[in-house]
């Protein structure tokens, strides 16, 4: 009996790999020059705000061609945040945080079981594709890992110069799976990116590794990459 699902989509963040400081542009060299304990004692929604602030322009701005690029785009979200903020950070130390996440790969990590389940999904027949909101620096970050050989195709948002839930990655996704939406399950921990999905008949999943007490009633829950596997081959009608 041939299988009705034949692809497999997967964000990247919270979904293949998480950031080791627990924030993806807050990083640990961050925290080394404004120190974890006095940036977390600024108020919560002050926080958010110089956040959100400093991110709008990487959203606005978003198609980005090299790491070089990209490192630029984060002196400006860095200089923004410590203008708001009143951090304190010289332009030195901007620059050297910036380089830091670009070029340091160790702020991402991948979850123990990313790699045996592309194996084994590879193994079985899956077309595997990667749909995320990233940079450049993903791209070697990605093979250094040893991930990219298993990806049969990439949809990357800073190439298309737009984010989820644009519509723009989604069709882009689906022309290179080269697959019908309803053949395709997307692996995501945002439930906004499923639900765009799911408007192209694509089957959604959600990954709950960095809320594992998280529950939801539309759509299947796992909590690391190999519980995909135990939703294949029949778990989607």
């Amino acid at each position: 009996m041939e299988k009705k699902i034949k692809g497999i989509l997967f964000d990247l963040g919270w979904t293949l790999e998480y950031p080791a400081s627990g924030d993806w542009t807050i990083t640990n060299r961050f925290y080394d020059f404004v120190g974890k304990e006095a940036f977390l004692s600024i108020e919560k929604e002050k926080r958010q705000a110089a956040m959100a602030h400093a991110h709008a322009p990487l959203s606005a701005h978003h198609y980005t061609r090299t790491l070089e690029e990209e490192n630029e785009k984060f002196i400006g979200y860095y200089t923004t945040l410590n203008s708001d903020l009143n951090l304190g950070l010289s332009g030195e130390a901007i620059a050297e945080i910036a380089r830091d996440h670009t070029w340091n790969f160790d702020n991402y990590i991948q979850f123990p079981e990313t790699l045996s389940t592309l194996k084994t999904l590879k193994e079985q027949g899956y077309r595997i594709g990667v749909l995320s909101d990233t940079w450049p620096s993903t791209v070697p970050q990605q093979k250094l890992v040893g991930n990219t050989p298993f990806y049969d195709c990439m949809t990357l948002s800073f190439e298309l110069g737009v984010m989820k839930p644009d519509p723009k990655m989604y069709e882009d996704a689906i022309a290179k799976m080269a697959l019908s939406p309803q053949e395709i399950v997307y692996v995501d921990d945002l439930t906004m990116s499923l639900d765009a999905a799911g408007a192209y008949g694509i089957h959604g999943v959600r990954s709950i590794a960095e809320h594992p007490d998280v529950r939801d009633d539309r759509y299947p829950c796992i909590k690391s990459p190999g519980g995909i596997l135990n939703l294949l081959p029949d778990g989607f009608r």
